[in-house]
């Protein structure tokens, strides 16, 4: 069977370089696979163009180079699963909506509507449906492997969402989950060793695209807690965000600051701070990460995210860059079952939607 596919968020970074991997690495090619992708639809914030049959590569190509001949303007996602319900025909292929926008209510509602009202699939690298509905939302949304995938929610996709969601169906008693899940923040960390001031890493962090467009975003520590969630919930815990004990990177009254060039600008003000806590973490033989701890006994759950010192030598302190790294405590692995992988990145993230795609195939078979 075909997998056709509906690329929500097509213009933007991810979305253009998974439609570029989707088409350079053969996906469409029916000769390479028994069950070839094709991509019905692709949808901007504001635009979209759907065809059952297929879109070109040079449709494709225009619409995420903003060339936008031919796409219809639309004012809400439910528009875009009704083009579906007039087009798609369940019998030729399995229809599978990528989101990989950040949008977060409004999405939530569309995850819904589609596991609810329709049998196709979502492939998810937007963590917000996942982390911050209720619990009940992402129990209906993720009741079925086979037709919600969203493990690039964390750690781009790396194996912590698919380990930690087999534990439930394993039986195998969840200990402890302890790592680093920013990028951003674990490059200013590894920075700070070299005895650089915080505003300079962070001005180059921003240049370099490591941060979110406002660096506030990564510094108050909520976008880790939203991923612990996720893995919390994955393993069974009915947790949201209001129980993760978050204390952020840097004091909250700066993460008030709109303008981000006068956020930038301020951040000098913390770089004695900074320095006197990186110095006083290498007297100690420590380094400082923002580190997330989970710890679970039986039924209850202690989700933490701060900046702490941690042992040079440890395995959250011999982090480099933007990797991330998550060691988690089980039954079965009571001296840690291990996840390091890039935290973010274009390619990566691609990929990972492509393979949580090929789990999402309803007959998925190989050429011999």
């Amino acid at each position: 069977m075909m997998q056709d596919v509906f690329i929500i968020g097509a213009t933007g970074r991810v979305g253009a370089t998974l439609i570029n991997q989707i088409i350079k690495k053969g996906d469409i090619d029916n000769k390479l696979h028994v069950n070839p992708t094709r991509i019905v639809g692709i949808a901007s914030s504001t635009h979209t163009v759907y065809s059952n049959k297929g879109l070109s590569e040079g449709q494709v190509r225009s619409f995420i180079n903003k060339q936008q001949d031919g796409a219809k303007e639309y004012t809400s996602l439910s528009e875009l699963f009704e083009l579906t319900g007039k087009g798609h025909k369940s019998g030729e292929s399995a229809l599978v909506f990528v989101d990989v926008t950040p949008v977060n209510e409004p999405m939530t509602e569309f995850h819904e509507r589609i596991i609810r009202s329709s049998a196709h699939g979502i492939v998810t690298a937007n963590k917000n449906p996942v982390a911050l509905s209720d619990y009940k939302t992402f129990q209906l949304l993720t009741r079925d492997p086979r037709r919600y995938g969203y493990r690039c929610s964390v750690m781009a996709g790396a194996d912590a969402v698919p380990f930690m969601r087999d534990l439930k169906d394993l039986n195998d008693g969840l200990h402890s989950v302890n790592g680093c899940l920013s990028g951003t923040l674990g490059y200013i960390t590894s920075e700070l060793e070299k005895g650089r001031m915080f505003s300079e890493i962070l001005k180059e962090a921003h240049q370099k695209g490591y941060t979110e467009p406002h660096p506030r975003d990564d510094l108050s520590g909520i976008d880790v807690a939203r991923k612990m969630v996720v893995l919390a919930r994955a393993a069974g815990f009915p947790v949201g965000l209001k129980d993760v004990q978050i204390s952020p990177f840097i004091p909250k009254e700066f993460l008030t600051i709109g303008d981000v060039g006068g956020f930038l600008d301020a951040s000098a003000e913390l770089d004695a701070e900074f320095k006197r806590m990186a110095e006083g973490a290498k007297k100690n033989d420590n380094v400082l990460r923002y580190a997330a701890e989970m710890s679970a006994i039986g039924k209850t759950l202690s989700i933490r995210v701060s900046l702490k010192e941690v042992p040079r030598k440890s395995p959250l302190g011999t982090l480099q860059g933007t990797l991330n790294k998550i060691v988690i405590v089980t039954e079965a692995y009571p001296n840690g079952y291990t996840v390091e992988a890039p935290g973010a990145g274009l390619e990566v993230t691609a990929r990972n939607i492509r393979r949580d795609l090929l789990e999402l195939l309803p007959d998925r078979k190989s050429i011999v």
